[in-house]
């Protein structure tokens, strides 16, 4: 009789385990198909989360990407700044197409500072690094001086920019039409203008010594992504008129960089969630095999 108590105590005992062990599992498993459904919406919803947020510096300049960056030295013919040799550091005008009048005042070449040509006018300082490219602004017209370079637009570009500083006398040597200094944009490969933006006017009467730094801007936002040329034109249209001096400088294409998007605190924590649940999976599957 006492035998057969504990057998049957033993017995209920058993399956009690039994029954709890299956509400257990049975409960689990429900809980998990809950977690999961709530992970399947997190993840719907991760895509959006990542989206949403700003994004990470500018690797080049440490800017924000919305923030245009002027492409320096380092940055030229990189995949925010196309133009190469866009500060002239190479001491020369490699990766530019240069055109200039026959007979110039002072011909197309690029100078470090301190140089001077007289005449009261400016003596040349780069505004970046330690060269910058020079013009006469006059001689043996009608004629235009021309420097150029054909790129590829980044996909973002949204502005040429440029340095520039002017001085001229049209008042001494009988100058009867204004001279003027434009940017076109031109078919890759030079051609007719598809956009020119008028940048100076020297007018005829006046003496300008130096018209100090300028910063120059065309947008360019119309051609990003294709293939154009990049022209600089100083308009000469008689002949030696009135002496002159140009210097430019620090050419870019300034605009966001591409977008990488980047993950915020949210998308981290769903991210460690999402890791979290691949675990208790496995381990889960683990200790009911």
């Amino acid at each position: 009789m006492v035998k057969s108590s504990i057998f049957l105590v033993f017995n209920f005992k058993k399956l009690q385990t039994k029954v709890n062990t299956l509400y257990l599992k049975k409960y689990i498993k429900k809980g998990l198909k809950k977690f999961m459904k709530n992970i399947l919406f997190a993840m719907l919803a991760f895509p959006f989360l990542v989206m949403a947020q700003p994004y990470s510096p500018n690797l080049q300049t440490n800017q924000p990407f919305n923030t245009p960056s002027r492409g320096a030295s380092s940055n030229c013919g990189s995949m925010i700044n196309t133009i190469s040799n866009c500060g002239f550091e190479t001491g020369d005008l490699t990766g530019w197409t240069v055109t200039d009048l026959t007979t110039p005042f002072f011909p197309v070449q690029v100078v470090t500072g301190g140089a001077d040509i007289g005449f009261g006018f400016f003596v040349t300082a780069p505004t970046e690094g330690s060269f910058a490219a020079v013009n006469g602004f006059d001689g043996d017209g009608p004629g235009q001086i021309e420097i150029a370079q054909d790129i590829v637009m980044p996909g973002t570009a949204e502005n040429l920019t440029f340095d520039y500083r002017g001085a001229w006398d049209l008042a001494s040597f009988g100058a009867a039409i204004d001279r003027t200094f434009e940017v076109q944009i031109q078919p890759s490969g030079g051609g007719a203008a598809l956009q020119s933006t008028l940048i100076l006017t020297a007018p005829i009467g006046d003496i300008t010594l130096d018209t100090g730094d300028i910063q120059g801007s065309v947008n360019v936002s119309s051609y990003a992504g294709q293939s154009v040329r990049i022209a600089f034109v100083w308009n000469i249209p008689e002949v030696n008129t009135g002496p002159a001096f140009m210097q430019l400088d620090n050419v870019a294409i300034t605009g966001p960089p591409p977008r990488i998007p980047t993950l915020s605190f949210y998308g981290l924590l769903l991210a460690a969630i999402l890791l979290l649940f691949v675990g208790t999976r496995i381990i889960y599957r683990r200790s009911h095999n």
